[in-house]
């Protein structure tokens, strides 16, 4: 068995290959955009959303809330100052720390074409009441009884 020729160590060489790119890709994913350096608001549409959120990040300073990254942000974009306004459901301002997982909030900015929502207003919210679903028993009398069990009837297993 000849070594240099063998098709083990031909698939050897690619796994070694495939594994040396792997290793060598960056840490930041293309994925994950940076759209915050070079914000124009020319690339953004109007956002509003009350939703719960899904994941908060202290250390970037965005929290996951209807599937959409909320960015909380302070720029300064040429003239302009941006910064992002947390409160409670009373109008209070908060820290961004009191933003847990789960918890109902409405949200108010941009939502910029490469993804994610510059926020202007992330707002902690009570949660929608939940409503039972009406459900209404059919009497025997009634004439839709009378042709679901008619229908109910024909069928054979």
């Amino acid at each position: 068995m000849d070594l240099k020729n063998s098709r083990y160590k031909k698939a050897l060489w690619l796994v070694l290959v495939f594994g040396m790119g792997i290793l060598m890709l960056p840490i930041n994913s293309p994925a994950e955009s940076n759209f915050l350096t070079n914000f124009s608001f020319d690339d953004c549409d109007p956002f509003e959303v009350r939703a719960r959120i899904m994941d908060v990040d202290g250390k970037k300073a965005q929290l996951v809330a209807a599937e959409q990254t909320i960015y909380v942000v302070d720029l300064s974009l040429g003239d302009q100052h941006l910064t992002t306004e947390l409160t409670d459901a009373d109008g209070h301002r908060m820290d961004f720390g009191a933003f847990n997982q789960g918890q109902w909030v409405y949200v108010k900015g941009f939502k910029h074409i490469d993804g994610g929502v510059v926020a202007l207003l992330v707002q902690q919210i009570d949660p929608p009441d939940r409503k039972k679903p009406v459900v209404r028993k059919i009497s025997k009398e009634s004439r839709r009884y009378k042709i679901i069990k008619r229908r109910a009837s024909g069928i054979r297993n």
